[in-house]
């Protein structure tokens, strides 16, 4: 009975370490699948693709990313951000939307930056 049991206690432990390295395998090569968060979690915000563009614009002329261009940060974070109407933008859509910057939009983003500025000076 102890020859059995000693068997049967070795082929758990085998299992197990089967089990830890496939969970390792599998971590590593499909990190969206065992994690809850992944590259593709999609943050939402109340802007539209021109809002988005012009804040954009802003934080690299301004200096906020000197290392980087339009399109570098567009690669970056385009895929990331969604809204009501799209989860996620591609680079070619925030770049066309330099065509359709209007008044509002530069209004809104504005007033946003305005409001960022004034919960700073409250901190």
């Amino acid at each position: 009975m102890n020859e059995i049991r000693e068997k049967f206690d070795e082929a758990v432990s085998i299992l197990q370490c089967i089990h830890t390295e496939l969970k390792l395998f599998l971590e590593n090569n499909h990190p969206n699948k065992t994690s809850g968060q992944g590259s593709t979690s999609i943050v939402n915000i109340p802007f539209k693709g021109t809002e988005l563009y012009l804040l954009h614009k802003a934080f690299i002329d301004s200096g906020g990313a000197p290392s980087e261009t339009y399109k570098s940060l567009f690669e970056k974070t385009a895929p990331q951000l969604g809204n009501k109407n799209q989860k996620g933008f591609s680079v070619e859509s925030l770049q066309k939307n330099s065509d359709k910057v209007d008044y509002e939009s530069k209004e809104n983003v504005k007033r946003f930056l305005q409001k960022m500025i004034r919960n700073i000076d409250s901190y």
